[in-house]
């Protein structure tokens, strides 16, 4: 029985990280991001983008903190079991054309800002 427990174990953690990298994608591509756009942002080479999005390599905690700011959701969001399910908890969402590492920067205080607001917003409300 131990033996199906680990293996149980073993592809849940596959799937969790092959999502990790799904919902970096679906969520880099809703706001209209390209790869070499968000490795700029997250002072990394493009590579790194394609390799997270691939499940190539593990995604480190201060980059999904960066993303989770960036595109203003928790950080549970990258670790749910559908793209589709992490979609939906996009609060705000656009694309620009245009966007610079600058204004990437106030989008992802923008992003903290809406995510303490939610937080808050569910501790009044006992949710």
């Amino acid at each position: 029985m131990t033996f199906k427990k680990e293996q149980i174990a073993i592809k849940t953690q596959q799937t969790m990280e092959a999502t990790t990298g799904l919902v970096i994608k679906g969520l880099r591509e809703r706001y209209g991001y390209t790869q070499e756009k968000l490795a700029s942002f997250l002072e990394i080479k493009r590579e790194m983008v394609s390799f997270y999005e691939n499940n190539e390599r593990e995604v480190p905690l201060e980059v999904l903190e960066k993303l989770s700011d960036l595109f203003g959701v928790e950080l549970a969001v990258f670790f749910s079991e559908t793209v589709e399910e992490a979609m939906a908890e996009v609060v705000f969402a656009f694309r620009k054309d245009s966007v610079n590492e600058s204004d990437m920067e106030k989008l992802s205080d923008f992003g903290k800002i809406v995510k303490n607001y939610l937080k808050i917003n569910r501790l009044h409300h006992g949710i």
